[in-house]
């Protein structure tokens, strides 16, 4: 259910980009104001446009999201806090700890909103480290940063 909602959002996005760069070159002049004259192919184009833009928003979110390995030394307890300011220093506060197992949201309403509120990275705990789920380019900066400062403790 995840992934359709996130192709949905995307789909969404996606057509309200292109509607917004549409009509920002016609209040410009840069192109004119019937569709015969934006798209060679004219009103033809707008299906072939609308089948790219939802092949495009189906496939992105099985390549954009996913699960990612922290490695991480140490019993739970003493890596908690460090990844707690880690997250927090990147913009992100603990939405909600189960066990050992964490899940941080962003802070900023409008960086959630750019995110399409596809912000949530969960950490769960497993062997040797967490498993890190969620946007791969997030979690793989984030990871990245922890291992980073995990190395030099």
């Amino acid at each position: 259910m995840k992934y359709i909602v996130r192709a949905l959002k995307y789909f969404v996005y996606l057509s309200l980009l292109l509607v917004l760069f549409i009509v920002i070159l016609s209040l410009f002049g840069m192109v004119g104001n019937n569709v015969d004259e934006i798209f060679k192919g004219g009103a033809d184009s707008i299906w072939k446009i609308v089948a790219i833009v939802a092949v495009f928003s189906a496939i992105y979110p099985a390549v954009g999201y996913g699960r990612r390995r922290l490695m991480t030394p140490g019993n739970f307890s003493e890596i908690r806090d460090g990844i707690v300011s880690a997250m927090a220093e990147r913009g992100y506060e603990l939405e909600k700890e189960e066990g050992e197992n964490l899940s941080f949201r962003l802070r900023g309403k409008a960086q959630r909103l750019l995110h399409m509120y596809e912000d949530r990275l969960v950490f769960t705990r497993c062997m040797g480290g967490f498993d890190v789920e969620g946007r791969l380019r997030d979690s793989v900066r984030v990871i990245s940063g922890l291992e980073y400062r995990f190395k030099g403790e």
